[in-house]
């Protein structure tokens, strides 16, 4: 087994990707990395929106599973069980106590039914695990509830157009993200820009790398990776193929007002000080032009997919699946059925930074069901209850006249200034590379690596959306200091707990505008997980360290977030280039 070094250690080795030397483009006018319509390929977009979609499975199949059994290594149904002992049920395998099936790739051994004889990795002594990411590391999967998927949608107006990709997964590198267009261009597929947007999923397998057997042991199955990438590519491509002229409906849903009492606390539970929730769910519905068929329907809303909390290990992609069920179709409460659209329908997670999460509420459904355990029950009565809210207020919705398609894409330079992701580079857990620092000096505050990265700015008709490379935290994007986007009914917690260590000084939070209100159409969407996961976004003004442990001990108060985040640096830049992009589309129009 290979000994991780200490932190500080790793910190002194030499990085191992050459600084990036482009050249100094400072005096000419600024320019996105992307234009369509306007770069040769994507020249207009004249005429009918055409729309198509797809969804694929990127569910993992090969696996090994683990008995949670705890201490003594007994379960439930084995002679001698008494009761429960320490660390069973846990979700987390114990490599000293706790046994795995070691049956390979389809988890059958000799003597099951259907056995058709050894496979890949059986019998091999070693635990062929797929690591689930989120909560702690060590968490594998030992079944599926319900598909992960690549869901697609293609837009097309003229020689533009455009694939945007929601993935069931907890996150997705921008290098990733490159590669998979690149084979999309390797394939012949007619798109000019796809864009990835992670759910942000806490119950699938891991895919940045920090969530493996341990701290510091890679835990991204590698195979796996490799099959997403072509099934996302299979999913652009069968999107692609499906365009036909479309019409659009596009609404947007006060989640607030569902249960009053309850207000935004009904669905998400803002765990970090000041409570700041954007309450506004966007959704976007397309079908075959004259009154035709449902394509596809998107729903755009900010809240981690993790009611199930960290105990599970089935693969499932938590309420987003009862909520695109939901929308295509339907659901028959007590209180009366909701018929479903049909189509594809796609979850685009939002500003879900800072922390907007399910976990500590109590959730009541459409028909007045009360859920508060992390059960499936749970994750269903938030996702169908939130496409009931959708289909409603889309059953009152009037076409979009004339629906325009606009892109525009620009790349940059982010710092990574947490010790502890530095030190994760160095050691291979994340494989990405780093740009713009010397290979031949130790890592300081003026030798600090940066990552390449990526903002886009698509306009479909009145919908706006703006993909945010991470986690970012609402009150970015709405502000709400002043307790405007607190809404929790008649719950009575203030907007900043005082009690607490280090508590946000709202007098030094930033003024707006604030970025969706910059964004000036009818419809503003943040794209969460745009294209990336470089972790959380937190304003400056809040931003607190441990003094004693930078990055890596948690500050007092509300302040886990930074742990989990690249610096104090990230969320300026974020603001400064989705500026340079908003005023660059309002100078161009």
């Amino acid at each position: 087994m290979r000994e991780v070094l200490p932190l500080m250690v790793l910190l002194s080795c030499d990085p191992v990707v050459e600084p990036d030397g482009g050249a100094d483009t400072s005096a000419e006018p600024w320019r996105p990395t992307v234009v369509c319509p306007g770069d040769e390929g994507c020249d207009s977009a004249d005429g009918p929106l055409e729309v198509g979609a797809a969804a694929v499975v990127i569910t993992p199949t090969c696996y090994e599973r683990f008995y949670d059994c705890g201490e003594d290594g007994v379960c439930p149904d084995d002679e001698g069980w008494v009761e429960a002992d320490s660390g069973e049920g846990d979700a987390e395998w114990d490599k000293q106590t706790e046994a795995f099936e070691d049956c390979g790739c389809d988890r059958l051994c000799e003597g099951d039914e259907g056995y058709p004889g050894p496979d890949e990795g059986e019998a091999n002594g070693e635990f062929d695990a797929i690591w689930i990411a989120g909560f702690q590391t060590g968490r594998p999967v030992n079944t599926v509830h319900d598909d992960l998927w690549a869901r697609t949608i293609a837009l097309q107006q003229g020689t533009t157009t455009v694939a945007i990709v929601s993935l069931d997964v907890f996150g997705y590198f921008f290098d990733d993200v490159q590669e998979v267009r690149a084979m999309v261009d390797e394939a012949g597929i007619p798109v000019d820009h796809v864009i990835i947007s992670s759910t942000h999923n806490h119950e699938g397998p891991d895919t940045l790398g920090q969530y493996g057997l341990q701290i510091g042991k890679r835990g991204v199955n590698d195979p796996w990776m490799a099959e997403v990438k072509q099934h996302i590519v299979t999913s652009v491509a069968e999107a692609v193929a499906a365009l036909q002229p479309a019409e659009m409906f596009a609404v947007e849903v006060d989640i607030s007002k569902a249960v009053p009492e309850k207000g935004t606390r009904n669905f998400i539970n803002d765990k970090r000080d000041p409570r700041i929730v954007d309450e506004m769910m966007g959704v976007a519905w397309f079908r075959a032009a004259g009154g035709g068929d449902t394509i596809a329907t998107l729903v755009s809303f900010g809240n981690h997919p993790e009611a199930l909390a960290h105990i599970n290990n089935a693969i499932t992609s938590d309420f987003a699946h009862y909520l695109r069920e939901t929308m295509e179709q339907g659901v028959d409460w007590e209180s009366g059925p909701v018929e479903g659209l049909g189509g594809m329908s796609m979850y685009l997670q939002a500003s879900v930074g800072g922390m907007m999460t399910p976990l500590g509420v109590e959730v009541t459904n459409i028909d007045g069901d009360v859920y508060s355990a992390a059960t499936f029950e749970k994750a269903e009565a938030i996702g169908q209850s939130l496409g009931t809210l959708a289909l409603r207020e889309l059953s009152a919705a009037s076409p979009v006249d004339d629906p325009n398609l606009r892109l525009l894409a620009a790349e940059m330079y982010l710092p990574i200034d947490n010790h502890s992701f530095q030190a994760m580079f160095l050691m291979g857990v994340f494989e990405r590379e780093a740009y713009n620092y010397d290979k031949t000096a130790n890592l300081t505050d003026q030798n600090v690596p940066e990552l390449l990265t990526e903002m886009d700015l698509l306009d479909i008709g009145p919908v706006r959306m703006l993909s945010v490379p991470g986690e970012l935290l609402p009150e970015l994007a709405i502000g709400g200091y002043d307790g405007s986007h607190t809404n929790i009914g008649e719950y009575t917690d203030p907007i900043v707990d005082l009690e607490k260590e280090y508590p946000a000084d709202l007098s030094l939070a930033p003024e707006g505008p604030y970025l969706k209100d910059q964004m000036a159409r009818p419809f503003n969407w943040i794209i969460g997980l745009g294209n990336d996961e470089l972790g959380y976004i937190i304003p400056e003004y809040n931003f607190v360290i441990s003094e004693r442990v930078p990055f890596i001990e948690e500050a007092g108060g509300d302040h886990y977030e930074e742990t989990n985040s690249l610096g104090p640096r990230t969320a300026p830049l974020v603001q400064e280039w989705a500026e340079k992009l908003i005023g660059y589309a309002a100078e161009s129009q």
